[in-house]
């Protein structure tokens, strides 16, 4: 079978999947009623994040919070970082409104099981991210290009998670976040080798159902707005002090990792927040299941003519691809581009395709949710206000 035959059967799979439990879940939601139920804090389900110092699982911590629907326990590992102080600021300011909503816990580490059975204790649900990096003393080792170390890296948090969900009845689901489905591998003829850490977290929600934990596994892009990086947290419009951890768009520049013309479906980790909270608010139709959402499906083409229509400035835009062997340099120097790296090469290689061909797939979804679309990243930026250079030039003469 061709690739493109394998993707497009993939994505209409894919589609008519989301559809199935989209009808669900509003099936659902008109026996139930309009009117919001209060409940009392005690009867509020209890859910734990994992890893919620980082940009999407404190993004679903935040998001989880703002339902008012959901006690969070916020899980972390190391106390006194920057991203421990987004959360605490976020405690902060909902103890205000809402005390008794959020709870942190500092010093969960992910490989031991006991440290899991006393965060998870008394939980309904759990968002379980694994990673296959290591860290000490908060500084991060990339396992990128060492899968045997990364494989090992991982399956100690799911054996401790395991172990943990075993001894904990109370927890009746699981949410995992999983890359796009891989369409191609073993299907398509000649396909290249799928990224060994791809491979590896795709298989982990079925996994974790062999166990016979009740898993809800939603797949979501691996690009966020912003070229691969995340944009979006709740003080800040960056995570970090470094040029490649803000928005590198501007006159004439938006970056990107793959082909101007491929198709990349992109995600805000708002979405992902409220899609978890939707999968825990309708615990019936997702159980087992599986979801795949995105925000929005465009080519770099695309990205540019919305960004030069969102423009109040008639600022012109070019997408330029990040070049792929300047990637390959500075993967010898940080250990942070690895992963994009490997991942733009499968893509650029054709080694698989995205979950959806075009926005318009994504029709159910915004059934429930609208969509954190890339015109309102923009004005979120201020994108939108970039002016000429030109321009510029000639108001200050």
């Amino acid at each position: 079978m061709d690739r493109d035959t394998a993707v497009s059967l993939a994505q209409r799979a894919i589609k008519a999947n989301n559809k199935r439990l989209i009808d669900a879940l509003l099936a659902q939601r008109k026996l139930r009623g309009t009117s919001p139920v209060e409940s009392r804090l005690a009867d509020k389900p209890l859910i734990a994040v994992t890893c919620a110092t980082g940009w999407e699982c404190y993004a679903i911590v935040e998001e989880l919070v703002a339902t008012r629907r959901f006690r969070v326990r916020a899980l972390y590992r190391t106390p006194g970082t920057q991203a421990a102080a987004r959360l605490e600021s976020l405690l902060k300011n909902t103890e205000a409104a809402d005390p008794g909503l959020l709870t942190l816990h500092p010093g969960v580490d992910m490989n031991s099981a006991d440290d899991l059975k006393r965060a998870f204790a008394d939980c309904a649900g759990v968002v379980l991210y694994n990673t296959a990096n290591t860290s000490k003393a908060g500084k991060i080792t990339n396992h990128g290009n060492d899968p045997v170390g990364g494989r090992a890296v991982v399956m100690r948090q799911v054996q401790a998670a395991v172990a943990a969900l075993h001894a904990t009845p109370s927890v009746r689901q699981v949410i995992t976040l999983i890359f796009p489905t891989d369409k191609v591998t073993g299907i398509a003829d000649n396909a290249p080798t799928i990224p060994w850490w791809i491979d590896q977290k795709l298989r982990l929600s079925d996994f974790l159902r062999g166990q016979g934990i009740n898993v809800t596994c939603i797949h979501r892009p691996a690009y966020y707005y912003a070229m691969h990086r995340v944009d979006y947290t709740a003080q800040q419009h960056f995570r970090g002090r470094g040029r490649m951890s803000r928005t590198m768009i501007t006159e004439g520049n938006i970056p990107g990792i793959t082909d101007p013309d491929f198709m990349v479906n992109w995600v805000d980790v708002r979405d992902v927040g409220k899609w978890v909270g939707t999968c825990f608010d309708y615990p019936d139709v997702f159980a087992n299941e599986t979801l795949s959402i995105a925000s929005s499906a465009v080519t770099g083409h695309q990205l540019v003519e919305i960004a030069e229509r969102s423009n109040r400035h008639g600022t012109k835009f070019h997408y330029r691809p990040f070049p792929t062997w300047l990637m390959k340099v500075l993967s010898r120097v940080t250990e942070e581009v690895v992963y994009p790296l490997s991942y733009s090469q499968w893509y650029n290689a054709r080694g698989n395709g995205y979950d959806f061909a075009s926005t318009a797939d994504l029709a159910d979804l915004e059934r429930v949710h609208p969509l954190w679309t890339f015109e309102r990243e923009l004005e979120f930026w201020g994108i939108n206000d970039i002016r000429p250079a030109s321009a510029g030039a000639r108001a200050q003469s």
